[in-house]
């Protein structure tokens, strides 16, 4: 914490006038809002004391079309400028730094360059090559990157056929290729007709072929000038030193300009009612497919405190277990799957519902229904409980700060354009301590039921969007694009054909030529004795209570209690798998012996911070088994640790589930979402498929993928009349599940923490049946397969792998640095720049499980030849010495992120689980960073073996798997 003032306002330094100074309490950081002069460039520092060190520079950029231009410019930037002529800095940054984030982000109105770092020559080498790429890339003057990163023509021979390519076309069309994006872009077109919002910044497939090389460049022209430019800066650092780079070495070229880049309001264009169609495969059904949305513009845009009123309404109706509008819509018929959201971050926030596992004419009855009960509503009052508890979640949530392992100061930076971007003050979107106290006093009057009145019952300027499924349309719209291609083609003469074969070759020739040592020189990067050598081994302290462990992770946590229990699932069958994954989705949501679902939900948003469940494995380092638990996670304010017991102990006591019509509802709803998520979870699902045909832990986890997927889709079909079996069967493995012989408890905080904790833990256990935990793991029976899954989607998901461990092969430290290398050198060439994919990702697993998977690929069988390709490319594997330490200090990056207190959590019950050494970590970890470009060759027998085990799974397009029918000996559909 630096409360001490760095600057004055009005004062000026580095060519930067300080405008503003404060303190901002809630992210307990000194604000400086600072302008430069010359160039009219914004900038805001938060200064703290957090070694976890942010840099951003953002644009606002406001396309008036749906080519992707914004998209497109932000990929680009990143292949190479000024100072360092690469094809991909970008890439090479990754290889050779230790940064915590790095990464770029195309918004509907603006686009980020944030990165961060905890080594200070890392963080301004970092900057150096973001500032010069954003101000002075190289795709000003070089039209293969376009070709490249946005779209080209593609033709190897006269006789073959056209088609498009480029990695954000291809991402693009995996993006559209599920059905809810397409909703959220047709809602958008016809709310903002006439503005920015209105067209798609990420790209449309099938406008990102009209964006010519000149109107690339004259985008980046108009937008990426420093008056047009929102620096931000975090953490601990030398800012005046900071300054000084960032003036001398880049805005101090430039000059202000009017940037004429402001957005404009949309005025209401009325509402809109229409329906549409989209793709499914020709095997799935279209029963319940069905999707609706119904979404109303919020125009007071910059009020913070709206924003956080409609988040905690969002909450109470659609969000929560006990929302009464999301069961009045279920109970009516309208869908299974009921959802809300709040959006902003633009100008014009929006309020929505999305209805899936819907049909086609429900769509009359959205709108009656909402308002009818939302008149209601308004004249009776909204329930103070409902209203307390949700506002509970949001305050925990917001003084909790815990992002999922991102850093703090990125999310901040992120949350201060919401404000800064529509010419408001940054902090703004930092400050909830006031806006706490208005939202906790409007509970004791009409300030919500005011909000509802005026923005959802008055609000004329809604837009209800239906998504209908069509068998074959994919396939249809595919077939048109060709028509399109096959008609161009015809229409170009030999010299025309020629060119775009020349051209093809000549952009091929391109990604396959190396870097020039001169060029990868101008890459700053550190050197292998500036890493830390020493493995952060994080141990729990445990003791007994009651027979039961207590591991106890000692973190500062701010007066919050984090609490997890593990229950070993070491004894179940394997009939009783699928039912424990569907315990992990039930339980907590259900009515208990105590109170019904809705009063438990109440009652858990009121005393906690959230409790969730799950089902996980976790290896032995000592052998190649593994331990499988039903894991339960829950956070409370220390002072109610007593309260979070409690809720626990009712939850895994009592929970009633004789109550079909609840049970029902629950699985309908998960099945549905399935529907929805699983073209985009597309990655994990092949994956864990893949390594589910070699290895008993994979299969362990698959249990709760795509089979877990065909297990609820089955039992939707008939559990609304075979409830009471489920139920059962679900009260049978609870009653097996949860007892004190299988427990581990854990505790994370400071001392207050623990022994709040351990004052009331006893009783809990004295109370719990004793039970008995079994002695076999599941036995499953593994089979070698390549398996097709088609869906209606427009790109694959591509995987192949198997394990090493079965061809006589150990883990070791060089398996992370290959795991680099791939990632963003051969799989990066090879599949993303020359296939045309989103990516590709590597997984090396200490039990032996290797998997290769691609993201959002056009192809299938190239990618499936990368692969087999693999080991000659390691076979001669060589560079130099110092592109070797880059792949090292990246892979260290990866593994070596700062923790937050559910992070150090994982990790110390990770190593407690596993029973893990130390001194095994720290081999490993000397093996990592000792590893050199021989340890590099000695994998490919490792590659190798495992490439001719031949396992392959495949997710994506029906039409592209029966193409590519001889690479499967099963080919499948989603379930129906």
């Amino acid at each position: 914490m630096i409360k001490e003032k760095k600057f004055d306002a009005g004062m000026i330094c580095s060519g930067f006038r300080v405008d503003s100074v404060q303190y901002v309490e809630e992210v307990q950081s000194t604000s400086y809002v600072m302008t430069h002069i010359q160039s009219g460039a914004k900038l805001l520092y938060l200064a703290n004391d957090d070694d976890n060190k942010v840099f951003s520079v953002s644009f606002r950029t406001t396309p008036d079309n749906s080519t992707g231009v914004p998209h497109i410019c932000e990929h680009s930037t990143l292949c190479g400028s000024r100072k360092f002529p690469l094809k991909e800095p970008f890439v090479e940054l990754v290889k050779g730094s230790l940064n915590t984030f790095l990464n770029a982000m195309t918004f509907p109105d603006k686009t980020m360059y944030p990165v961060a770092s905890r080594n200070a020559i890392d963080f301004r080498n970092l900057m150096d090559v973001y500032l010069d790429a954003v101000f002075f890339p190289n795709f000003l003057k070089d039209p293969q990157i376009l070709q490249q990163e946005g779209w080209h023509y593609e033709l190897e021979e006269k006789n073959g056929p056209l088609t498009y390519s480029g990695v954000v076309y291809n991402e693009m069309k995996g993006v559209f290729s599920s059905p809810d994006s397409q909703l959220d872009r047709k809602v958008m077109a016809h709310l903002f007709p006439q503005t920015t919002y209105g067209v798609e910044s990420g790209g449309d497939p099938d406008d990102i072929p009209q964006l010519t090389q000149e109107e690339f460049v004259a985008f980046h022209k108009r937008y990426y000038h420093p008056s047009n430019s929102y620096f931000f800066l975090y953490g601990d650092l030398d800012i005046d030193d900071t300054l000084a780079f960032i003036d001398s070495e880049y805005l101090s070229s430039f000059t202000a300009e009017d940037v004429h880049t402001d957005i404009a309001v949309q005025p209401c264009p009325g509402s809109t009612v229409k329906t549409y169609s989209y793709g499914i495969g020709s095997d799935e059904s279209t029963d319940q497919k069905t999707m609706h949305s119904l979404t109303y513009v919020i125009d007071d845009a910059i009020d913070t405190t709206l924003g956080l009123a409609l988040k905690v309404l969002t909450y109470v109706y659609l969000a929560s277990p006990a929302a009464p509008l999301k069961k009045l819509f279920i109970d009516e018929g309208l869908g299974k799957d009921i959802s809300g959201d709040f959006q902003d971050g633009i100008l014009q926030p929006l309020w929505g519902i999305t209805i899936n596992g819907s049909e086609q004419d429900v769509q009359e009855k959205i709108l009656p229904l909402l308002h009818n009960y939302f008149k209601e509503v308004v004249a009776k009052g909204i329930d103070k409980t409902l209203l307390t508890g949700a506002l509970n979640r949001l305050e925990f949530s917001l003084r909790e700060a815990d992002f999922a392992g991102r850093p703090k100061g990125l999310i901040y930076g992120i949350r201060c354009m919401d404000t800064w971007l529509y010419g408001r003050a940054p902090e703004e979107a930092l400050r909830y301590e006031e806006s706490l106290k208005v939202l906790r006093a409007g509970i004791e009057t009409d300030y919500y039921e005011k909000i509802i009145q005026t923005y959802i019952l008055d609000n004329p300027y809604y837009a209800l969007i239906s998504l209908v499924p069509e068998k074959g349309l994919t396939e249809k719209k595919e077939e048109a694009t060709a028509q399109v291609l096959a008609a161009y083609k015809k229409s170009l003469s030999d010299e025309e054909l020629q060119k775009i074969i020349d051209d093809t070759k000549a952009l091929k020739k391109r990604q396959e030529a190396p870097d020039s040592p001169e060029a990868l020189a101008t890459i700053p990067t550190l050197s292998r004795t500036d890493l830390t050598r020493d493995v952060d081994f994080v141990e729990p302290e445990v003791e007994k209570v009651k027979d039961v462990d207590l591991c106890y992770v000692e973190d500062k946590t701010n007066g919050i209690t984090y609490i997890n229990l593990f229950y070993d699932l070491t004894g179940f069958s394997e009939s009783d798998l699928p039912y424990i994954y569907l315990l992990a989705d039930m339980i907590g949501d259900l009515d208990t012996e105590n109170h019904d679902y809705i009063e438990l939900a109440s009652l858990i948003d009121l005393h906690t911070g959230g409790i969730s469940y799950g089902v996980q494995s976790i290896s032995s380092e000592a052998d190649n088994s593994y331990r499988p638990f039903f894991r339960i996670k829950a956070k409370a304010l220390t002072r109610n640790t007593d309260k979070v017991m409690a809720l626990l102990e009712e939850i895994t006591e009592k929970s009633v589930f004789s109550r079909g019509t609840r049970l029902a509802e629950l699985i309908e709803e998960e099945k549905t979402g399935w529907d929805t998520d699983a073209f985009r979870n597309g990655q994990t699902l092949v994956t864990k498929r893949l390594l589910s045909y070699v290895s008993q832990q994979a299969a362990f986890d698959e249990a709760g993928e795509l089979s877990y997927y065909r297990f609820l889709a089955d039992m939707a079909k008939t559990i609304r009349k075979d409830g009471d079996t489920v139920g059962n069967r679900l009260k049978d493995v609870a009653k097996k599940l949860f007892v004190k012989a299988r427990l581990t408890v854990s505790v994370t905080g400071e001392a207050a923490e623990k022994e709040a904790l351990k004052k009331v833990l006893p009783l809990w256990l004295e109370a719990m049946p004793e039970g008995e935990k079994g002695t076999l793991l599941f036995d499953f029976d593994l089979q070698r397969r390549n398996e097709g899954i088609m869906t209606g989607g427009k790109v694959q998901y591509v995987a192949k792998g198997g394990n090493f461990r079965k061809h006589g092969f150990e883990y070791t430290g060089a398996m992370s640095v290959l795991t680099t290398i791939l990632q963003y050198e051969y799989l990066w060439i090879k599949v993303r720049v020359q296939g045309g994919a989103y990516g590709a990702h590597t997984r090396f697993s200490p039990n032996g499980d290797l998997v290769f998977c691609s993201y959002r690929d056009p192809n299938l069988a190239k990618t499936i030849q990368a692969y087999d390709d693999l080991p000659s490319y390691l076979e001669s594997f060589d560079i130099p010495e110092r592109e070797m330490t880059k792949y090292v200090i990246g892979t260290l990056s990866r593994i070596d992120t700062p923790l937050t207190p559910q992070l150090r959590t994982g990790l110390a019950l990770g190593i407690y689980f596993a029973k893990a050494t130390k001194a095994k970590r720290q081999e490993r970890r000397d093996q990592l960073l000792n590893t050199t470009a021989g340890d590099i060759r000695g994998l490919a027998p490792v590659v190798k073996a495992v490439m001719n085990d031949n396992n392959l799974c495949v997710m994506g397009s029906e039409r592209k798997i029966k193409e590519e029918g001889r690479f499967f000996d099963d080919t499948v559909s989603l379930p129906k």
